[in-house]
């Protein structure tokens, strides 16, 4: 994968506790800030729009792999984003092209695409109605997490990752704590969504680069995500605390990450 051009730092009063930035402004600091290999957590109830946030800033990445455990997602749909439901074998030879005919030529479509350095954003996952359907995109996305492992560079977006993780679903917990752990070098970089920081492994949060909180009253939660970012957790709650309506804060790593951010993500 080819890596992006290095952007000059946008002005933002680093003095600041909590700076407030349009969305057209925090999309150009992100692209300076989050660097491909560094990761993203995305903390928040169901329905308050963390998929539309998620789809805002992964657009501005070049390779995306989105993950859809619930199968067919509307928003994950609504970004525009090529949807799959077969990965390519390591040994495509002429019996899996005659097989996967289909997919075959999608894969090449997508292949030929990259090879012209034209971004390939694609969302993973089928139909989850049925038993059968519910098992397909269970082994659907077990492929994933190896073909991206092994492609590396791409950003993989890990849409409800209490779903992905539990033990009694998908089961895939571990497979995401390798990425987050060790897929830096090959330039990947992981968002995950979730609902709160419980049954979900804690290396979502402690190797993300970036938080994105949504409005709670749970001090323990806003505790656990301050302890995990290095920042002080009563700055953190004064901050969730006066959010408006639709917005996020944004939690950089570290007291020397810079002010958290107040943002909004447009409906898609």
């Amino acid at each position: 994968m080819t890596t992006r051009p290095q952007l000059a730092a946008p002005r933002i009063d680093s003095s600041a506790a909590v700076v407030g930035l349009p969305w057209p402004r925090f999309r150009a600091y992100m692209r300076w800030a989050w660097k491909p290999g560094q990761h993203m957590c995305m903390i928040g109830p169901t329905g308050e729009g963390k998929t539309t946030f998620a789809a805002g800033v992964l657009d501005d990445r070049r390779y995306v792999l989105a993950l859809d455990p619930k199968g067919e997602d509307e928003t994950l749909t609504a970004s525009g984003y090529e949807r799959i439901a077969t990965l390519p074998s390591a040994n495509r030879g002429p019996l899996w092209r005659v097989q996967h005919w289909s997919a075959a030529r999608q894969w090449d479509r997508i292949e030929n695409r990259i090879a012209e350095g034209l971004p390939a954003r694609i969302i993973i996952g089928g139909p989850a109605r049925t038993e059968t359907q519910d098992h397909a995109n269970q082994r659907l996305m077990r492929q994933a997490f190896m073909y991206a492992r092994e492609a590396g560079g791409w950003t993989v977006y890990v849409d409800e990752f209490e779903l992905i993780s539990s033990q009694r679903m998908f089961n895939q917990g571990p497979a995401v704590e390798r990425m987050l752990i060790s897929a830096r070098r090959d330039g990947t970089s992981v968002v995950t969504s979730y609902q709160a920081q419980a049954w979900v492994s804690r290396h979502a949060s402690r190797q993300a680069r970036f938080a994105v909180i949504w409005p709670t009253g749970d001090r323990d939660m806003i505790k656990n995500v301050a302890r995990a970012m290095g920042r002080d957790w009563g700055q953190l709650a004064a901050g969730v605390d006066e959010l408006p309506a639709f917005h996020v804060l944004v939690v950089p790593r570290g007291k020397s990450g810079g002010p958290l951010v107040c943002t909004s993500a447009p409906e898609l």
